[in-house]
């Protein structure tokens, strides 16, 4: 190869690895309940985006469903829209908004608690 070739080259290589750098930044910046446009922190644009979702609307960006489901209810609700901007407000949340997990998200359970005796009776959970 010629030196300019291998100069190119190793431009489109250092290239390749900053791209590949600035996504992995991104991947961990939006690690946080709340920050559902995954930008770092959480602000009222993602309230819009949740709202935007709800509509079926065309969401310019990226879209965390696991950072919009705030209540950890395995749905993204117009509530957990409501609960973010509780929290922007100053409203203290038994939720962990704009903190990382302490914890991987995991999946709901799939069956439905019942009482000690073994009835089958769902029991009352607040």
């Amino acid at each position: 190869m010629t030196c300019n070739r291998m100069r190119i080259v190793k431009l489109v290589l250092l290239c390749a690895a900053v791209l590949m750098l600035a996504g992995t930044v991104t991947a961990v910046a939006g690690n946080k309940l709340g920050d559902v446009d995954s930008d770092g922190t959480v602000t009222i644009n993602d309230v819009t985006a949740i709202q935007m979702a709800l509509a079926e609307l065309p969401i310019n960006g990226e879209y965390s469903t696991w950072a919009a489901d705030v209540d950890g209810n395995g749905d993204v609700e117009i509530s957990d829209a409501t609960l973010i901007q509780m929290w922007i407000a100053g409203t203290t949340m038994p939720y962990s908004i704009g903190a990382e997990p302490t914890e991987p998200p995991t999946e709901p359970p799939t069956q439905r608690p019942t009482d000690a005796d073994g009835w089958g009776r769902d029991v009352f959970q607040p």
